[in-house]
Protein backbone atom coordinates (compact mmCIF):
# COMPACT_ATOMS: atom_id res chain seq x y z
CA UNK A 1 0.00 0.00 0.00
CA UNK A 2 1.59 3.30 -1.01
CA UNK A 3 1.98 5.79 1.86
CA UNK A 4 2.10 8.77 -0.48
CA UNK A 5 -0.41 9.21 -3.29
CA UNK A 6 0.61 11.13 -6.43
CA UNK A 7 3.64 12.45 -4.57
CA UNK A 8 1.35 14.77 -2.64
CA UNK A 9 -1.25 13.10 -0.43
CA UNK A 10 0.05 11.34 2.69
CA UNK A 11 -2.27 8.59 3.96
CA UNK A 12 -2.81 8.91 7.73
CA UNK A 13 -5.58 6.55 8.82
CA UNK A 14 -8.47 4.49 7.48
CA UNK A 15 -11.88 6.01 8.22
CA UNK A 16 -13.83 3.08 6.82
CA UNK A 17 -13.64 0.05 4.57
CA UNK A 18 -16.10 -1.63 2.26
CA UNK A 19 -16.35 -3.94 -0.70
CA UNK A 20 -15.16 -1.26 -3.15
CA UNK A 21 -12.19 -0.01 -1.16
CA UNK A 22 -11.50 2.30 1.73
CA UNK A 23 -11.79 5.94 2.75
CA UNK A 24 -8.62 7.45 4.23
CA UNK A 25 -7.87 10.58 6.17
CA UNK A 26 -4.85 12.09 4.47
CA UNK A 27 -2.64 15.18 4.48
CA UNK A 28 -2.30 17.28 1.36
CA UNK A 29 1.37 18.27 1.64
CA UNK A 30 1.10 20.86 -1.10
CA UNK A 31 -1.71 22.88 0.49
CA UNK A 32 -1.07 21.73 4.08
CA UNK A 33 -4.65 20.64 4.72
CA UNK A 34 -6.43 17.46 5.68
CA UNK A 35 -8.44 15.69 3.00
CA UNK A 36 -10.31 12.44 2.58
CA UNK A 37 -9.23 10.01 -0.12
CA UNK A 38 -11.41 7.25 -1.51
CA UNK A 39 -9.34 4.25 -2.56
CA UNK A 40 -10.99 2.13 -5.25
CA UNK A 41 -10.63 -1.65 -5.02
CA UNK A 42 -12.30 -3.94 -7.53
CA UNK A 43 -13.73 -7.46 -7.19
CA UNK A 44 -11.52 -10.39 -8.08
CA UNK A 45 -11.96 -12.13 -11.41
CA UNK A 46 -12.30 -9.11 -13.72
CA UNK A 47 -10.26 -9.11 -16.90
CA UNK A 48 -8.07 -6.23 -18.06
CA UNK A 49 -10.76 -4.77 -20.29
CA UNK A 50 -13.33 -4.69 -17.49
CA UNK A 51 -10.84 -3.10 -15.10
CA UNK A 52 -9.95 -0.45 -17.67
CA UNK A 53 -13.63 0.36 -18.21
CA UNK A 54 -14.31 0.73 -14.49
CA UNK A 55 -11.26 2.94 -14.02
CA UNK A 56 -12.32 5.09 -16.97
CA UNK A 57 -15.76 5.46 -15.47
CA UNK A 58 -14.32 6.39 -12.08
CA UNK A 59 -12.17 9.15 -13.57
CA UNK A 60 -15.07 10.53 -15.60
CA UNK A 61 -17.51 10.53 -12.73
CA UNK A 62 -15.06 12.04 -10.29
CA UNK A 63 -14.52 14.84 -12.79
CA UNK A 64 -18.27 15.34 -13.04
CA UNK A 65 -18.54 15.48 -9.25
CA UNK A 66 -15.75 18.06 -9.10
CA UNK A 67 -17.99 20.40 -11.10
CA UNK A 68 -20.33 20.68 -8.12
CA UNK A 69 -19.80 23.59 -5.72
CA UNK A 70 -22.54 23.73 -3.10
CA UNK A 71 -22.56 23.98 0.71
CA UNK A 72 -24.75 20.86 0.99
CA UNK A 73 -22.40 18.73 -1.15
CA UNK A 74 -19.02 17.31 -0.13
CA UNK A 75 -16.47 18.77 -2.54
CA UNK A 76 -14.34 16.57 -4.80
CA UNK A 77 -10.89 18.15 -5.14
CA UNK A 78 -8.94 15.78 -7.34
CA UNK A 79 -8.74 12.32 -8.90
CA UNK A 80 -5.33 10.72 -9.37
CA UNK A 81 -3.90 7.37 -10.38
CA UNK A 82 -1.57 5.48 -8.06
CA UNK A 83 -0.67 1.80 -7.84
CA UNK A 84 -2.67 1.23 -11.04
CA UNK A 85 -5.90 2.47 -9.46
CA UNK A 86 -7.88 5.71 -9.24
CA UNK A 87 -7.97 7.58 -5.92
CA UNK A 88 -10.59 10.30 -5.35
CA UNK A 89 -9.51 13.25 -3.18
CA UNK A 90 -12.32 15.00 -1.32
CA UNK A 91 -13.15 17.49 1.37
CA UNK A 92 -12.78 15.97 4.82
CA UNK A 93 -16.02 16.37 6.75
CA UNK A 94 -16.04 15.72 10.48
CA UNK A 95 -19.60 14.62 11.00
CA UNK A 96 -21.88 11.72 11.86
CA UNK A 97 -23.75 9.84 9.16
CA UNK A 98 -27.54 9.80 9.14
CA UNK A 99 -27.38 6.01 9.24
CA UNK A 100 -25.51 6.23 12.56
CA UNK A 101 -28.05 8.68 13.96
CA UNK A 102 -30.89 6.35 12.97
CA UNK A 103 -29.09 3.36 14.52
CA UNK A 104 -28.67 5.24 17.80
CA UNK A 105 -32.03 7.00 18.05
CA UNK A 106 -34.26 4.50 16.25
CA UNK A 107 -36.23 7.16 14.40
CA UNK A 108 -36.17 10.94 14.11
CA UNK A 109 -39.03 13.46 14.55
CA UNK A 110 -40.89 14.41 11.34
CA UNK A 111 -39.92 18.12 11.50
CA UNK A 112 -36.25 17.22 11.86
CA UNK A 113 -36.49 14.78 8.94
CA UNK A 114 -38.21 17.47 6.88
CA UNK A 115 -35.25 19.80 7.49
CA UNK A 116 -32.86 17.08 6.38
CA UNK A 117 -34.99 16.59 3.29
CA UNK A 118 -34.83 20.29 2.42
CA UNK A 119 -31.04 20.28 2.63
CA UNK A 120 -30.84 17.20 0.42
CA UNK A 121 -33.26 18.71 -2.09
CA UNK A 122 -30.98 21.76 -2.28
CA UNK A 123 -27.98 19.51 -2.93
CA UNK A 124 -29.75 17.43 -5.55
CA UNK A 125 -31.15 20.51 -7.25
CA UNK A 126 -27.63 21.88 -7.70
CA UNK A 127 -26.35 18.56 -8.98
CA UNK A 128 -29.22 18.05 -11.41
CA UNK A 129 -28.85 21.58 -12.73
CA UNK A 130 -25.23 20.70 -13.54
CA UNK A 131 -26.32 17.52 -15.33
CA UNK A 132 -25.15 15.17 -12.57
CA UNK A 133 -27.28 12.36 -11.12
CA UNK A 134 -26.12 10.99 -7.77
CA UNK A 135 -27.53 7.44 -8.12
CA UNK A 136 -26.87 6.35 -4.52
CA UNK A 137 -28.77 8.65 -2.15
CA UNK A 138 -29.11 6.76 1.14
CA UNK A 139 -28.72 7.43 4.89
CA UNK A 140 -25.06 6.37 4.83
CA UNK A 141 -24.33 9.07 2.25
CA UNK A 142 -25.86 11.86 4.34
CA UNK A 143 -23.72 13.61 6.95
CA UNK A 144 -25.18 15.69 9.81
CA UNK A 145 -22.94 18.68 10.51
CA UNK A 146 -23.67 21.86 12.47
CA UNK A 147 -27.41 21.30 12.35
CA UNK A 148 -27.43 20.77 8.58
CA UNK A 149 -27.34 17.79 6.24
CA UNK A 150 -24.59 17.30 3.65
CA UNK A 151 -24.78 14.86 0.73
CA UNK A 152 -21.70 12.77 0.04
CA UNK A 153 -20.28 10.23 -2.41
CA UNK A 154 -20.82 11.63 -5.84
CA UNK A 155 -18.01 9.27 -6.84
CA UNK A 156 -20.55 7.04 -8.60
CA UNK A 157 -22.52 9.91 -10.09
CA UNK A 158 -23.01 10.05 -13.83
CA UNK A 159 -23.23 13.03 -16.14
CA UNK A 160 -26.67 13.17 -17.75
CA UNK A 161 -26.49 12.37 -21.43
CA UNK A 162 -22.97 10.96 -21.18
CA UNK A 163 -22.20 7.43 -22.27
CA UNK A 164 -22.43 5.00 -19.39
CA UNK A 165 -19.61 2.63 -18.59
CA UNK A 166 -21.28 -0.09 -16.57
CA UNK A 167 -19.40 -2.33 -14.21
CA UNK A 168 -19.53 -5.91 -15.40
CA UNK A 169 -21.61 -8.13 -13.16
CA UNK A 170 -23.03 -5.45 -10.87
CA UNK A 171 -25.33 -2.50 -10.73
CA UNK A 172 -24.31 0.59 -8.82
CA UNK A 173 -26.54 1.65 -5.97
CA UNK A 174 -27.91 0.30 -2.66
CA UNK A 175 -30.78 -2.19 -2.91
CA UNK A 176 -33.05 -0.74 -0.23
CA UNK A 177 -32.87 2.76 -1.76
CA UNK A 178 -32.59 1.92 -5.45
CA UNK A 179 -35.29 3.38 -7.69
CA UNK A 180 -37.33 0.79 -9.63
CA UNK A 181 -36.10 2.06 -12.98
CA UNK A 182 -32.47 1.65 -11.83
CA UNK A 183 -33.23 -1.88 -10.68
CA UNK A 184 -34.42 -2.57 -14.22
CA UNK A 185 -31.09 -1.29 -15.51
CA UNK A 186 -32.66 1.78 -17.09
CA UNK A 187 -30.78 5.04 -17.10
CA UNK A 188 -30.80 6.87 -13.77
CA UNK A 189 -32.44 10.31 -13.92
CA UNK A 190 -33.11 13.12 -11.44
CA UNK A 191 -36.41 11.37 -10.70
CA UNK A 192 -34.39 8.31 -9.60
CA UNK A 193 -32.58 10.44 -7.03
CA UNK A 194 -35.96 11.68 -5.76
CA UNK A 195 -37.09 8.08 -5.17
CA UNK A 196 -33.90 7.41 -3.22
CA UNK A 197 -34.45 10.63 -1.26
CA UNK A 198 -37.91 9.36 -0.36
CA UNK A 199 -36.44 6.08 0.83
CA UNK A 200 -33.84 7.93 2.89
CA UNK A 201 -36.44 10.15 4.58
CA UNK A 202 -38.63 7.08 5.16
CA UNK A 203 -35.74 5.38 6.98
CA UNK A 204 -35.09 8.48 9.05
CA UNK A 205 -38.66 8.92 10.30
CA UNK A 206 -39.54 5.21 10.60
CA UNK A 207 -36.19 3.95 11.83
CA UNK A 208 -36.01 1.30 9.10
CA UNK A 209 -35.81 1.13 5.29
CA UNK A 210 -39.01 1.21 3.22
CA UNK A 211 -38.60 -2.48 2.36
CA UNK A 212 -37.56 -4.82 5.16
CA UNK A 213 -37.01 -8.32 3.81
CA UNK A 214 -34.88 -11.28 4.99
CA UNK A 215 -32.27 -10.98 2.22
CA UNK A 216 -31.11 -8.76 -0.60
CA UNK A 217 -33.05 -10.75 -3.19
CA UNK A 218 -36.28 -10.11 -1.33
CA UNK A 219 -35.50 -6.41 -1.04
CA UNK A 220 -34.77 -6.04 -4.73
CA UNK A 221 -37.90 -7.92 -5.75
CA UNK A 222 -40.01 -5.83 -3.36
CA UNK A 223 -38.68 -2.58 -4.82
CA UNK A 224 -40.37 -3.45 -8.08
CA UNK A 225 -43.32 -5.61 -7.07
CA UNK A 226 -44.51 -4.26 -3.70
CA UNK A 227 -45.62 -1.01 -2.14
CA UNK A 228 -43.36 0.30 0.65
CA UNK A 229 -44.05 -1.15 4.08
CA UNK A 230 -46.86 0.76 5.87
CA UNK A 231 -45.88 4.02 7.57
CA UNK A 232 -46.29 4.12 11.35
CA UNK A 233 -44.50 7.25 12.56
CA UNK A 234 -44.29 9.57 9.54
CA UNK A 235 -47.25 11.77 10.52
CA UNK A 236 -47.25 14.87 8.27
CA UNK A 237 -44.44 13.41 6.16
CA UNK A 238 -46.69 10.66 4.80
CA UNK A 239 -47.89 12.57 1.68
CA UNK A 240 -44.31 13.46 0.76
CA UNK A 241 -43.06 9.90 1.17
CA UNK A 242 -45.95 8.45 -0.80
CA UNK A 243 -45.32 10.98 -3.55
CA UNK A 244 -41.56 10.39 -3.77
CA UNK A 245 -41.91 6.60 -3.64
CA UNK A 246 -44.20 6.24 -6.63
CA UNK A 247 -42.84 3.53 -8.88
CA UNK A 248 -43.59 5.33 -12.13
CA UNK A 249 -41.01 8.14 -12.42
CA UNK A 250 -43.43 10.20 -14.50
CA UNK A 251 -45.93 10.12 -11.63
CA UNK A 252 -43.33 10.74 -8.91
CA UNK A 253 -43.54 13.93 -6.87
CA UNK A 254 -41.27 16.65 -8.21
CA UNK A 255 -38.76 18.72 -6.23
CA UNK A 256 -40.96 21.82 -6.19
CA UNK A 257 -43.94 20.14 -4.56
CA UNK A 258 -41.71 18.12 -2.22
CA UNK A 259 -39.87 21.26 -1.14
CA UNK A 260 -43.11 23.13 -0.46
CA UNK A 261 -44.49 20.35 1.75
CA UNK A 262 -41.18 19.79 3.55
CA UNK A 263 -40.91 23.50 4.30
CA UNK A 264 -44.35 23.50 5.91
CA UNK A 265 -43.46 20.48 8.04
CA UNK A 266 -40.04 21.83 9.03
CA UNK A 267 -41.57 25.14 10.12
CA UNK A 268 -43.89 23.28 12.45
CA UNK A 269 -40.99 22.86 14.87
CA UNK A 270 -37.60 24.40 15.50
CA UNK A 271 -34.82 23.50 13.13
CA UNK A 272 -33.09 20.40 14.35
CA UNK A 273 -29.78 20.50 16.15
CA UNK A 274 -27.08 17.84 16.43
CA UNK A 275 -28.45 14.95 18.51
CA UNK A 276 -27.56 14.87 22.22
CA UNK A 277 -25.21 12.27 23.58
CA UNK A 278 -26.75 8.99 24.63
CA UNK A 279 -27.67 8.75 28.37
CA UNK A 280 -25.13 7.10 30.60
CA UNK A 281 -27.42 4.15 31.31
CA UNK A 282 -27.49 3.23 27.64
CA UNK A 283 -24.98 0.80 26.18
CA UNK A 284 -21.79 2.63 25.26
CA UNK A 285 -21.65 3.93 21.68
CA UNK A 286 -18.50 3.90 19.58
CA UNK A 287 -16.51 7.14 20.01
CA UNK A 288 -17.15 9.78 17.34
CA UNK A 289 -14.69 9.82 14.49
CA UNK A 290 -14.01 11.70 11.31
CA UNK A 291 -16.40 10.79 8.55
CA UNK A 292 -16.31 11.94 4.98
CA UNK A 293 -17.88 10.26 2.02
CA UNK A 294 -19.78 7.27 3.28
CA UNK A 295 -17.46 4.42 4.01
CA UNK A 296 -17.54 2.54 0.74
CA UNK A 297 -20.45 0.16 0.63
CA UNK A 298 -20.08 -3.34 -0.66
CA UNK A 299 -20.64 -3.45 -4.41
CA UNK A 300 -24.31 -3.44 -4.84
CA UNK A 301 -25.51 -6.78 -5.99
CA UNK A 302 -27.67 -7.15 -8.88
CA UNK A 303 -30.65 -9.37 -9.45
CA UNK A 304 -33.26 -9.84 -12.09
CA UNK A 305 -36.19 -8.14 -10.55
CA UNK A 306 -39.93 -8.27 -10.66
CA UNK A 307 -41.71 -5.44 -12.49
CA UNK A 308 -44.31 -3.34 -10.69
CA UNK A 309 -47.72 -4.93 -10.93
CA UNK A 310 -49.22 -1.75 -12.34
CA UNK A 311 -46.53 -1.19 -14.98
CA UNK A 312 -46.49 -3.05 -18.28
CA UNK A 313 -43.28 -2.07 -20.04
CA UNK A 314 -40.59 -4.17 -18.44
CA UNK A 315 -37.07 -4.38 -19.84
CA UNK A 316 -35.12 -7.36 -18.61
CA UNK A 317 -31.73 -6.66 -17.17
CA UNK A 318 -30.15 -9.04 -14.72
CA UNK A 319 -28.27 -7.55 -11.89
CA UNK A 320 -25.91 -10.26 -10.74
CA UNK A 321 -23.54 -10.72 -7.83
CA UNK A 322 -20.05 -11.56 -9.03
CA UNK A 323 -19.38 -15.18 -9.82
CA UNK A 324 -22.84 -16.76 -9.73
CA UNK A 325 -25.78 -17.22 -12.05
CA UNK A 326 -29.13 -15.83 -10.97
CA UNK A 327 -31.31 -18.07 -13.07
CA UNK A 328 -33.84 -18.57 -10.28
CA UNK A 329 -34.42 -14.87 -9.88
CA UNK A 330 -34.53 -14.34 -13.61
CA UNK A 331 -37.31 -16.91 -13.86
CA UNK A 332 -39.10 -15.27 -10.95
CA UNK A 333 -39.12 -11.94 -12.74
CA UNK A 334 -40.29 -13.44 -15.99
CA UNK A 335 -43.04 -15.33 -14.21
CA UNK A 336 -44.41 -12.08 -12.81
CA UNK A 337 -44.50 -10.54 -16.27
CA UNK A 338 -46.25 -13.55 -17.77
CA UNK A 339 -48.54 -14.63 -14.93
CA UNK A 340 -49.19 -11.50 -12.85
CA UNK A 341 -49.26 -8.88 -15.61
CA UNK A 342 -51.57 -10.90 -17.84
CA UNK A 343 -48.73 -11.80 -20.12
CA UNK A 344 -48.08 -8.19 -20.98
CA UNK A 345 -50.84 -8.45 -23.54
CA UNK A 346 -51.85 -4.82 -23.50
CA UNK A 347 -50.40 -3.76 -26.83
CA UNK A 348 -48.33 -0.59 -26.81
CA UNK A 349 -47.90 -0.42 -30.54
CA UNK A 350 -44.74 -2.50 -30.82
CA UNK A 351 -42.76 -3.06 -33.97
CA UNK A 352 -44.66 -4.12 -37.07
CA UNK A 353 -43.43 -7.37 -38.61
CA UNK A 354 -41.96 -7.02 -42.04
CA UNK A 355 -44.06 -8.45 -44.84
CA UNK A 356 -40.97 -9.22 -46.90
CA UNK A 357 -39.36 -12.68 -46.71
CA UNK A 358 -36.12 -12.69 -44.75
CA UNK A 359 -33.26 -14.95 -45.73
CA UNK A 360 -32.66 -17.77 -43.27
CA UNK A 361 -35.80 -17.01 -41.26
CA UNK A 362 -38.57 -19.67 -41.12
CA UNK A 363 -42.07 -18.80 -42.25
CA UNK A 364 -44.01 -17.04 -39.52
CA UNK A 365 -40.87 -15.60 -37.95
CA UNK A 366 -38.89 -12.39 -38.27
CA UNK A 367 -35.26 -11.70 -37.47
CA UNK A 368 -34.47 -9.78 -34.32
CA UNK A 369 -31.13 -7.95 -34.51
CA UNK A 370 -29.64 -6.78 -31.24
CA UNK A 371 -26.25 -5.37 -30.34
CA UNK A 372 -24.85 -8.76 -29.32
CA UNK A 373 -26.89 -11.39 -31.18
CA UNK A 374 -29.63 -11.98 -33.72
CA UNK A 375 -32.24 -14.71 -33.86
CA UNK A 376 -35.63 -15.54 -35.36
CA UNK A 377 -38.69 -14.70 -33.24
CA UNK A 378 -42.39 -15.23 -33.99
CA UNK A 379 -43.88 -12.40 -36.00
CA UNK A 380 -45.82 -9.91 -33.95
CA UNK A 381 -44.29 -10.80 -30.58
CA UNK A 382 -43.61 -7.75 -28.43
CA UNK A 383 -39.95 -6.89 -27.96
CA UNK A 384 -38.63 -5.21 -24.82
CA UNK A 385 -34.87 -4.66 -25.25
CA UNK A 386 -32.57 -3.31 -22.55
CA UNK A 387 -28.95 -3.23 -23.69
CA UNK A 388 -27.88 -6.78 -24.52
CA UNK A 389 -30.98 -8.17 -22.76
CA UNK A 390 -34.40 -8.54 -24.30
CA UNK A 391 -37.72 -10.23 -23.64
CA UNK A 392 -40.20 -11.35 -26.32
CA UNK A 393 -43.83 -11.73 -25.28
CA UNK A 394 -46.68 -13.38 -27.15
CA UNK A 395 -49.39 -10.68 -27.44
CA UNK A 396 -52.23 -13.12 -28.17
CA UNK A 397 -55.10 -12.44 -25.71
CA UNK A 398 -55.35 -15.13 -23.06
CA UNK A 399 -51.93 -16.60 -23.92
CA UNK A 400 -49.20 -16.53 -21.30
CA UNK A 401 -45.89 -17.17 -23.02
CA UNK A 402 -42.53 -15.39 -23.32
CA UNK A 403 -38.89 -15.94 -24.26
CA UNK A 404 -36.27 -13.82 -22.50
CA UNK A 405 -32.53 -13.35 -23.05
CA UNK A 406 -30.19 -12.29 -20.28
CA UNK A 407 -26.51 -11.54 -20.57
CA UNK A 408 -24.70 -12.66 -17.43
CA UNK A 409 -21.47 -10.77 -17.87
CA UNK A 410 -19.35 -13.07 -15.76
CA UNK A 411 -16.48 -14.86 -17.47
CA UNK A 412 -15.89 -17.50 -14.84
CA UNK A 413 -18.26 -20.24 -13.80
CA UNK A 414 -19.98 -23.30 -15.20
CA UNK A 415 -23.38 -23.19 -16.91
CA UNK A 416 -24.42 -26.53 -15.46
CA UNK A 417 -23.39 -25.59 -11.93
CA UNK A 418 -25.28 -22.33 -12.26
CA UNK A 419 -28.52 -24.00 -13.29
CA UNK A 420 -28.12 -26.71 -10.65
CA UNK A 421 -27.84 -23.98 -8.03
CA UNK A 422 -30.89 -22.28 -9.51
CA UNK A 423 -32.90 -25.48 -9.24
CA UNK A 424 -32.04 -25.79 -5.55
CA UNK A 425 -32.97 -22.15 -4.97
CA UNK A 426 -36.35 -22.54 -6.64
CA UNK A 427 -37.08 -25.79 -4.84
CA UNK A 428 -36.39 -24.05 -1.53
CA UNK A 429 -38.46 -20.97 -2.39
CA UNK A 430 -42.13 -22.07 -2.36
CA UNK A 431 -43.26 -18.45 -2.20
CA UNK A 432 -41.88 -17.59 -5.66
CA UNK A 433 -42.22 -21.09 -7.14
CA UNK A 434 -45.14 -22.96 -5.57
CA UNK A 435 -45.26 -26.63 -6.56
CA UNK A 436 -41.79 -26.44 -8.12
CA UNK A 437 -40.85 -29.74 -9.73
CA UNK A 438 -37.72 -30.36 -11.76
CA UNK A 439 -38.53 -32.27 -14.94
CA UNK A 440 -35.17 -32.34 -16.68
CA UNK A 441 -31.61 -31.15 -16.16
CA UNK A 442 -29.00 -31.70 -18.86
CA UNK A 443 -25.34 -30.74 -18.95
CA UNK A 444 -22.83 -30.71 -21.81
CA UNK A 445 -25.20 -29.82 -24.65
CA UNK A 446 -23.08 -28.90 -27.69
CA UNK A 447 -24.02 -25.35 -28.58
CA UNK A 448 -22.29 -22.28 -30.06
CA UNK A 449 -18.93 -24.03 -30.03
CA UNK A 450 -19.12 -24.87 -26.33
CA UNK A 451 -21.12 -26.81 -23.75
CA UNK A 452 -24.53 -25.50 -22.71
CA UNK A 453 -26.83 -26.69 -19.93
CA UNK A 454 -30.63 -26.82 -19.71
CA UNK A 455 -33.09 -26.93 -16.84
CA UNK A 456 -36.82 -27.62 -17.28
CA UNK A 457 -39.34 -27.42 -14.45
CA UNK A 458 -42.99 -26.90 -13.61
CA UNK A 459 -44.53 -24.65 -10.97
CA UNK A 460 -47.70 -22.72 -10.15
CA UNK A 461 -48.08 -18.93 -10.31
CA UNK A 462 -51.22 -17.00 -9.41
CA UNK A 463 -53.06 -20.34 -9.37
CA UNK A 464 -52.01 -21.09 -12.96
CA UNK A 465 -49.85 -24.15 -13.75
CA UNK A 466 -46.69 -23.05 -15.53
CA UNK A 467 -43.58 -24.55 -17.10
CA UNK A 468 -40.14 -23.16 -17.89
CA UNK A 469 -37.02 -24.20 -19.77
CA UNK A 470 -33.73 -22.39 -19.25
CA UNK A 471 -30.57 -22.73 -21.32
CA UNK A 472 -27.25 -21.25 -20.15
CA UNK A 473 -24.25 -21.03 -22.46
CA UNK A 474 -21.16 -19.02 -23.36
CA UNK A 475 -21.23 -16.76 -26.38
CA UNK A 476 -19.03 -13.90 -27.51
CA UNK A 477 -16.97 -13.89 -24.32
CA UNK A 478 -19.87 -13.83 -21.87
CA UNK A 479 -22.53 -16.15 -20.47
CA UNK A 480 -26.10 -15.94 -21.71
CA UNK A 481 -29.30 -17.34 -20.33
CA UNK A 482 -32.35 -17.89 -22.55
CA UNK A 483 -35.61 -18.78 -20.84
CA UNK A 484 -38.94 -19.99 -22.16
CA UNK A 485 -41.77 -19.56 -19.67
CA UNK A 486 -45.43 -20.29 -20.35
CA UNK A 487 -48.66 -21.47 -18.87
CA UNK A 488 -49.02 -25.24 -19.22
CA UNK A 489 -51.82 -24.83 -21.77
CA UNK A 490 -49.57 -22.64 -23.94
CA UNK A 491 -46.41 -24.68 -23.54
CA UNK A 492 -46.06 -26.89 -26.61
CA UNK A 493 -46.13 -24.16 -29.29
CA UNK A 494 -43.70 -22.24 -27.11
CA UNK A 495 -41.19 -25.11 -27.25
CA UNK A 496 -41.12 -24.89 -31.05
CA UNK A 497 -40.54 -21.12 -30.84
CA UNK A 498 -37.79 -21.64 -28.24
CA UNK A 499 -35.97 -24.23 -30.32
CA UNK A 500 -36.21 -22.07 -33.45
CA UNK A 501 -34.89 -19.12 -31.50
CA UNK A 502 -31.87 -21.09 -30.27
CA UNK A 503 -31.25 -22.70 -33.66
CA UNK A 504 -31.12 -19.31 -35.41
CA UNK A 505 -29.06 -17.55 -32.73
CA UNK A 506 -25.86 -16.06 -34.12
CA UNK A 507 -23.63 -13.01 -33.97
CA UNK A 508 -25.24 -9.91 -35.54
CA UNK A 509 -24.51 -9.51 -39.22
Amino acid sequence: MPGLIAGRYELVEVLGRGGMGAVWRALDRTLDREVAIKEMSLPQGLDDEQVARIHARTFREARSAARLDHPRIVTVYDVVEEDGRPWIVMQLVRAEGLDKAIAREGRLPPDRVASIGLDLLDALGAAHAAGVVHRDVKPGNVLLRDGRAVLTDFGIATVAGDETLTQAGAIVGSPAYLAPEQARYQKATPASDLWSLGGTLYAAVEGRPPYRRPDVWGVMAAVLADDPDPLQHAGPLAPVLHGLLRKDPEQRMGPGEAGRLLSQIAQGGSRWAPPPAAPSVAPPSPPPHDVTLQSPAAPTVATPLAPPRRERRVPWPLVVPAGIFTAALFAAVLSILVFVNDGGNESKGGESPSSRPQAGVPAGYERYRGSAFEAAVPKGWKKEPSGDDVTFTDPTPGVRRAIAVQLVSIRSGDAGDGLATAARQMKNDPKEFPDFKQERFTRNIPYQGGQAAELQFTFTKQGTPGRARMRAFEFGGGFYQVTLLAAQKDWQPGVAHFETFLRTWRAPS
